[in-house]
């Protein structure tokens, strides 16, 4: 039975090869589920801890518990240290990752303090930080009499108006009353580095304690009088061990922690809820993205089995007539098609991770990289995923062979010549499906501003949004099908007593075969709209987010640099500040040097009130400029139409230039206090936050000199996550002036430099710490999001290539080895072969060049119908450049190249096909049948 099969295979080697080929391109689909899935997990955690640690400036792996304990149970430092080195213990026991580092700070509340040269009224905590001398540096040191010595930070230095040597007096509680106890200030230290793990709490933050060594710690302890002593300890963990293996196991234990300890906490559990949110979205993405060409890859494998079964029909008549009952043959197929997903199995494994690779390697559409993805691992569930598929193709494949294994060849000659007309189109389903899809994308749209908030708050996305898209190419395919129909027997009517003997067989045949040839022209049409608009939809995608960022940037470069605010606590009461400004010098000379071509400080304030006539703004955004220099730096990335102002932005810095007290204001600000060019405004500023949260310290009159809709770096919307994790929408409000004028109004604060760099230059040939345009959407292409999207829709595009080409040639060429007999009689009826060519191209038009043509508008409809909707996912927020359409031509030239040689071999194919035909064998052939 076995040699039988093997031998059944050969026969038709060249189709059960290219069976072979798509089920083995289907389960490498299937397998690459899992391995995307778990890379782009693991991806996205590490993306979480890395923006964690950056936007919150903290160690993003990191447990704490902080309280007090009795003095009476814990009597000395060393027995405190010990209990917290025990709860570090216990908690890496579950939780199986690698200590990074270890802060541990207990302290003793040391009341009131007078200082040698400040004056008294001072508050200062007494406290032991164990890693003290390893992790910080001695600024300044300086011995003196005291009866102890101890070391404060350059924070209380500054805040207290300390110096080296300087003694501090502090009232201690000592059972009978209060004692003073003298410290002389003989270090002062700072961080070695501020960025090391180890610094959980800061010594800023830690402004107010005096560190002591432990034997001066312990021996204050028998001074004090109180019954608790404070402590803190955090532990810093190498977040790069979690990924998507072990997440829910560790979030599990911390929650447990929490449960069992109301001192326990940390800052893991948060990322791990964003992560498990993100990580069933980006499920429901892979699934959403990969189920076209899935179906895709079925019509194809569908496409061949049904011509493998059409010409074996016969060989399945003759097993039955011949004693083999229905289960019989059903199992010879059975091990047929195991066999062909047997080897695709093996295939597709080795092929599925090498497409996952591949497209996990993109970082745009059809752009290959080597850049670093480590993340992405052969993983045991891929075995799994082949099985399933393998199981799939094996029953997709097999099933039919029971309906086509009839008792009696009359049954089979009645099937044959049968003209039944499909369900779907007796049923107006393809009508039914395109009103669906409609009315699908009708509501979406209704709803866009929800779904732009669900996203922005990391809730799940309705996958349904983006197969709507699918469901339109389908049935519009279907629809298509239905009017290719109508349209031949329209035209057969109407000019059918003209037609030529060759052109009158031509429609005859396809009147004849159009309900089975309507596969063809479904599978032609989805493929070529599938490709267009996978194209069309990456190239959008890619092209916004780009333009976006060149927009928020407003330069090639930025650099923040380091100002330092010094403030000075006055005998009064009152608080002065000033800032150190840095050597802008430097940056000056970056354009001697040839590396810029502009550079120019930025002032910015984020909390500035306007007000003008009765109303007023809170919380907008100034911007304070060198109108030259900005205007040789800075970059205003317009959208596709050009329309985001009235007109050029340098004619609004021109109005700037002429104007010292002048402003320029977005268009909302404008509307919002009924504000139009030459009015007058009023606008305050606020001290630094280190200062105080909510004093006004200057306010300016300005005069509108131009209103604008965008302005380099202006995003006029910005979004709010308040406690519940509920986004909200928000507009900014724009105020530009003249940087001279804000100096000399408001005093030094601290600016962003901007730069623009000269042709060639890079980023890497300045600072490695600065902010560009071109390194934001690097991050942004390798976010785990953009890449799957790049990485399908590259792939369906590839293989949308790929199953075109192979099925169009395929499928005609077996067809006209089943026409072979009908081709030999009309020959023998003195059909000349220019007619039987002829014939052919009049039904490649109908069946072929039709359905091409309908999928590329299908594709371009599809494309101006969806793409801003589905959009949506990757760019949610409301920006000053809306969401335009890309369509790339390099993009349509190369479908339509591949497409235009697939043909054209094809016809060649044929016509060497029917030149080599022989008349007499076909007329055999027929005797034979």
């Amino acid at each position: 039975m076995f040699g039988f099969v093997i031998n059944k295979l050969k026969n038709r080697k060249w189709l059960n090869l290219c069976l072979l080929m798509g089920v083995a391109l289907f389960i490498a689909l299937f397998v690459c589920h899992p391995m995307f899935e778990k890379g782009a997990g693991n991806q996205i955690l590490d993306r979480l801890f890395t923006d964690h640690a950056t936007q919150q400036n903290e160690f993003p792996a990191r447990m704490s518990r902080e309280g007090t304990y009795a003095v009476a149970d814990y009597p000395d430092s060393q027995s405190v240290l010990d209990k917290l080195s025990g709860y570090e213990k216990k908690w890496t026991e579950y939780v199986d990752i690698n200590k990074v580092s270890s802060q541990q700070l207990i302290t003793l509340p040391g009341g009131r303090a007078d200082t040698e040269f400040g004056g008294p009224n001072n508050y200062f905590t007494i406290g032991y930080l164990p890693g003290l001398s390893e992790y910080a540096d001695v600024v300044k040191s300086q011995t003196g009499t005291a009866t102890f010595e101890c070391c404060i930070s350059e924070k209380t230095m500054d805040h207290y108006g300390l110096v080296a040597g300087e003694k501090i007096y502090l009232h201690v509680p000592d059972g009978s009353g209060k004692k003073e106890i003298s410290f002389v200030i003989s270090q002062i230290c700072s961080e070695k580095d501020i960025n090391d793990p180890y610094w959980a709490k800061t010594l800023s933050d830690m402004g107010d304690v005096i560190f002591v060594s432990q034997d001066v710690f312990d021996e204050m302890m028998q001074y004090y009088s109180e019954d608790n002593i404070s402590y803190s300890d955090f532990l810093m963990l190498d977040y790069r061990q979690i990924n998507t293996e072990n997440a829910s196991l560790y979030d599990g234990y911390m929650e447990q922690f929490k449960d069992a300890d109301k001192l326990y906490n940390d800052n893991i559990r948060d990322t791990l809820e964003r992560f498990f949110t993100q990580q069933k979205t980006i499920k429901l993405m892979l699934w959403a993205l990969e189920l076209p060409c899935l179906v895709l890859l079925i019509l194809f494998i569908r496409m061949i089995s049904a011509q493998i079964l059409s010409l074996e029909e016969n060989d399945i008549l003759v097993l039955r007539s011949r004693g083999a009952t229905k289960l019989q043959v059903f199992i010879l197929y059975l091990q047929q098609s195991g066999i062909i997903a047997f080897a695709g199995c093996v295939l597709g494994i080795v092929l599925g991770y090498i497409m996952c690779r591949a497209a996990a390697s993109t970082d745009g559409f059809l752009r290959f990289t080597a850049k670093d993805i480590g993340t992405y691992r052969f993983v045991w569930q891929m075995l799994v995923y082949a099985v399933a598929a393998a199981v799939i193709m094996v029953l997709f494949i097999t099933v039919p062979v029971w309906k086509k294994s009839k008792d009696a060849i009359s049954e089979r000659r009645r099937e044959r010549i049968s003209k039944k007309k499909p369900l779907w189109e007796k049923c107006f389903i393809d009508v039914i499906l395109l009103a669906l899809s409609a009315y699908l994308l009708y509501n979406y749209n209704k709803q866009k501003s929800t779904l732009a908030i669900s996203v922005l708050e990391n809730r799940s996305i309705d996958p349904v949004m983006i197969l709507d898209n699918s469901l339109f190419i389908f049935a519009a395919a279907l629809l298509c099908v239905r009017l290719t129909g109508l349209i031949i027997l329209l035209v057969d009517r109407l000019f059918k007593k003209h037609f030529s003997p060759a052109m009158y067989a031509s429609f005859l045949q396809l009147k004849r075969t159009r309900y089975n040839q309507g596969f063809l022209a479904v599978f032609l049409i989805m493929t070529v709209a599938g490709g267009i608009f996978d194209a069309n939809m990456a190239r959008t995608m890619n092209s916004n987010m780009e333009k976006r960022i060149v927009y928020n940037v407003g330069c090639d470069a930025i650099y923040n640099e380091d100002f330092r605010l010094r403030i000075q606590k006055n005998k009064d009461g009152s608080v002065s500040w000033m800032y150190d400004e840095p050597d802008f010098g430097k940056y000056e000379s970056l354009k001697n040097e040839g590396i810029c071509d502009g550079v120019t400080r930025v002032l910015e304030d984020e909390r500035v009130d306007i007000s003008a006539g009765s109303g007023s703004i809170s919380d907008a955004y100034l911007m304070a400029i060198n109108t030259k220099e900005f205007g040789e730096t800075a970059k205003l990335q317009s959208d596709q139409n050009d329309d985001i102002n009235d007109a050029h932005w340098f004619n609004y810095l021109n109005e700037l230039a002429k104007e010292p007290d002048g402003v320029i204001i977005s268009s909302n600000l404008a509307k919002a206090l009924g504000l139009k060019v030459g009015d007058s405004l009023n606008y305050s500023r606020y001290v630094p936050e280190a200062v105080d949260d909510d004093q006004i310290y200057a306010s300016e009159n300005a005069k509108v000199c131009a209103i604008v809709k965008g302005f380099p770096g202006y995003e006029r919307y910005t979004y709010e996550t308040d406690a519940d994790k509920n986004v909200t929408e928000q507009e900014k409000y724009l105020i530009v002036a003249n940087y001279a004028t804000v100096v000399e109004k408001f005093g030094m604060t601290p600016y962003s430099v901007w730069m623009n760099l000269s042709k060639g230059k890079t980023v890497d040939d300045i600072y490695k710490n600065l902010t560009s345009a071109q390194q934001l959407i690097d991050e942004n292409k390798n976010s785990a999001t953009v890449q799957i999207t790049n990485g399908m829709f590259t792939l369906s595009f590839i293989l949308s290539l790929i199953v075109c080409s192979v099925g169009f040639l395929l499928y005609w060429v077996m067809t006209l080895k089943q026409r072979e007999l009908q081709f030999g009689i009309y020959r023998a009826m003195g059909m000349r072969m220019r007619e039987v060519k002829a014939m052919l191209l009049n039904e490649q038009i109908f069946l072929s060049f039709l359905p091409l043509l309908a999928g590329a508008g299908i594709g371009i409809a599809a494309t101006a119908m969806f793409v801003r909707l589905i959009s949506i996912i990757y760019l949610p927020q409301k920006h000053n450049i809306g969401v335009n359409v890309y369509i790339y031509q390099s993009d349509m030239l190369e479908l339509a190249g591949v497409l235009f040689v697939a043909v054209a071999v094809c016809y060649v194919v044929i016509s060497r096909l029917l030149k080599s035909m022989k008349i007499a064998q076909a007329l055999r052939l027929g005797e034979d049948s």
